[in-house]
């Protein structure tokens, strides 16, 4: 059978710090500083039957903005489940989020463009 990738990106606004206790002045990124932040969601799946469709991306779409709601001009360190607010532990955080609701869910890529810089989970 035909298995495809769909996904879907969204963009969040957020700050956070990141304290180094083997630097002993806390590292260059200790203090309060922000990222534009840009999200890829993909699922891998074979269209179903029905619908003809991995998934409806409307409805993909619809709990990505909730998500993006509560990411949004946040501070990180203060997200309740992220830890410490590195690009691995936010791509851990939003797989977590999304696992049980999408289906077939592959990775998730969350990149900082401006830096250059991503981290793409694709599960257990």
């Amino acid at each position: 059978m035909a298995s495809f990738e769909i996904f879907r990106e969204f963009y969040f606004e957020a700050a956070h710090a990141l304290y180094d206790p083997e630097h002993p002045t806390g590292g260059k990124y200790r203090n309060l500083h922000g990222h534009s932040f840009r999200v890829r969601v993909t699922l891998r799946g074979a269209p179903s039957p029905e619908d003809e469709w991995v998934m409806d991306l409307g409805k993909l779409g619809r709990r990505l903005a909730e998500l993006r709601e509560r990411l949004d001009h946040s501070f990180l360190n203060d997200l309740e489940g992220l830890g410490k607010p590195t690009l691995e532990n936010l791509s851990l955080y939003i797989w977590r989020d999304l696992q049980p609701f999408a289906l077939g869910l592959s990775e998730v890529g969350v990149f900082r463009d401006s830096c250059f810089e991503g981290c793409v989970y694709r599960g257990d």
